[in-house]
């Protein structure tokens, strides 16, 4: 069943949560339609007097972006009682759903190839980390804080592209409070984000790190005995080596992830600047051109589908799942037991 949000129809949803997200189409010139993603504030969330003004803040800073390897925001408004960010439709998979292509089929992609991904998004963020006030020429200051395999898309054309960009922090900030805090987030949150300490442009290296670690072994870089125990090993456990997952590894790249992923930000990579420039270092070394032809092919081979839903969100993104409930009392105790597990005595969640 369709339904309209000012001059936007919504047509499918896509992924539920405290923002849903819709495939969508509104009107062009001469009879033309175009097709896009129509995120909506949820309606019991916009009843709460913060949350559109909080969502429209957060949808204005995204739509300041406008880059190759950002997802481009078209619009941002309110309409018909809904509050709402229209953007691009990207037509591809998200490299989550290629990291899941590529476990299932037992193959892994050419070193150059995943580091050419990555780079691009590099790109992408560090754009958006320069980008300052076009009137007082203050910088914005704007992190991602999200940086996931599957807000990573990558187009027919061959590009990468980073999607929800402060959508997905505010998902995440802004789960409902009755449900059970989602443990998988942390995987790629920095370990200086969990132990609250201020973050800034480092924690988007850290886990475009972590992706790039996934993109190239199909694995993850942590190994945990349960969602509690995962934040423990973020923090205090040393990274399984990639090169356990995948012995070919350059050294060269393998000395690039090292310092993406170091615990110490002091030691990561300044920003995204300069971790894009040593994957363009690498692929030149290693003597052949990485291609936007060859991205397509990874795209045709991972989606050969033309429907315009496969862009959409992975099942693990953010609010993507429903939960069981339990109570706030004991969810806090959990969050209290665990801070001074890590040793910071500090609470991970606001209440």
């Amino acid at each position: 069943m369709t339904s309209h949000v000012g001059k936007y129809q919504r047509i499918r949803l896509l992924a539920e949560g405290i923002i849903e997200d819709y495939l969508a189409r509104a009107a062009g010139p001469q009879g033309s339609e175009k097709t896009l993603v129509l995120q909506c504030l949820r309606s019991d969330m916009a009843e709460q007097m913060e949350f559109p003004e909080m969502f429209l803040d957060t949808a204005m800073s995204a739509a300041r972006l406008t880059h190759p390897h950002l997802v481009r925001v078209f619009d941002v408004g309110e309409a018909d009682g809904t509050s709402f960010l229209a953007r691009e439709h990207i037509d591809g998979p998200s490299l989550r759903r290629v990291i899941k292509h590529l476990s299932v089929q037992g193959m892994t992609l050419p070193a150059t190839l995943c580091a050419r991904i990555i780079s691009q998004a590099c790109e992408g963020l560090a754009y958006a980390h320069d980008l300052t006030d076009p009137k007082t020429k203050q910088p914005l200051r704007l992190i991602h804080r999200c940086v996931r395999p599957y807000n990573i898309l990558l187009s027919r054309q061959g590009t990468a592209k980073v999607v929800d960009f402060g959508i997905d922090y505010f998902r995440a900030r802004w789960t409902p409070e009755h449900h059970i805090p989602i443990m998988s987030k942390y995987r790629y949150m920095a370990p200086e984000e969990i132990m609250g300490v201020p973050v800034d442009r480092r924690v988007d290296v850290y886990s475009l790190g972590l992706v790039l670690y996934e993109l190239l072994t199909t694995r993850r870089p942590f190994e945990s005995t349960s969602d509690w125990d995962l934040l423990r090993v973020v923090v205090s456990e040393p990274l399984v080596p990639a090169e356990q997952h995948r012995p070919d590894l350059p050294d060269a790249l393998r000395a690039i992830l090292a310092r993406a992923l170091a615990k110490d930000r002091d030691q990561r990579y300044p920003d995204c600047h300069a971790f894009r420039k040593e994957l363009e270092d690498f692929i030149r070394s290693e003597g052949e051109p990485v291609t936007s032809r060859q991205v397509a092919q990874l795209v045709q081979q991972v989606s050969p589908s033309d429907d315009p839903t496969v862009a959409a969100p992975a099942p693990d993104g953010p609010e993507s799942q429903a939960r069981p409930r339990l109570g706030r009392a004991w969810i806090l105790a959990a969050a209290v037991g665990l801070a001074f597990l890590l040793g910071g005595g500090a609470l991970l969640w606001k209440w």
